[in-house]
C-alpha cells in the first residue's frame, strides 16, 4: 500500500502516460509492487461500482502473469550484474596475485645477474625476453629493471 496514494492521484489525471511515466522513474526493483498494488487498486476501484474487471478488460488478468514474469526479468538482471562485478573483483585479484609473481620472478632474475650466479647467461637471455615481452605489450617499466639496466 506505499504506493497506493499515488496511483490513485495519477489514475484520475488527465494525462493518460502519467502512470506509466511514474513507474518508469522508479526504481526497477520496485515497480513490480507498484504494478501489482496497481492490479489490487483497479480490481478495489471496480467492485466499489458494481463492475467486474475481468468481463469488461478480459485481458486485465494478463497484467497479473506480466508483472511475475518483468519482475523475473529484473532480478535475473541484478544477479548478473552482480555476477559481474565478482567476477571483475576475483580478475582484479588474481591479475593482482600475477603482477607479484612476475615481479618475483624478475628480482630473481636480476639478483642472479647482479650475483653473477652460474645462470647468468640464461637469466641474462631470459630478461631480455621478458623486457621484449612488456615492450611488446606496452607494460615495459625501466624502473622494474633498473638493476640491470
Amino acid at each position: 500500500m506505499k504506493y497506493r496514494e499515488k496511483l490513485v492521484e495519477l489514475i484520475f489525471d488527465d494525462d493518460e502516460n502519467a502512470i506509466i511515466n511514474w513507474i518508469e522513474s522508479m526504481p526497477l526493483l520496485e515497480q513490480p509492487d507498484i504494478f501489482r498494488e496497481f492490479d489490487t487498486l483497479v480490481r478495489e476501484l471496480a467492485a466499489a461500482e458494481g463492475r467486474n474487471i475481468e468481463e469488461e478488460f478480459p485481458d486485465f488478468s494478463l497484467l497479473t502473469e506480466f508483472v511475475d514474469h518483468y519482475e523475473d526479468k529484473i532480478l535475473d538482471e541484478k544477479l548478473a550484474e552482480a555476477n559481474l562485478v565478482m567476477a571483475q573483483q576475483e580478475l582484479d585479484k588474481e591479475m593482482l596475485e600475477v603482477d607479484e609473481a612476475v615481479s618475483g620472478v624478475r628480482e630473481y632474475i636480476m639478483d642472479c645477474i647482479v650475483n653473477n650466479d652460474d645462470n647468468t647467461d640464461a637469466m641474462r637471455e631470459l630478461a631480455a625476453k621478458m623486457i621484449q615481452s612488456e615492450k611488446e605489450n606496452d607494460i615495459f617499466d625501466p624502473n622494474n629493471w633498473s638493476r640491470i639496466l
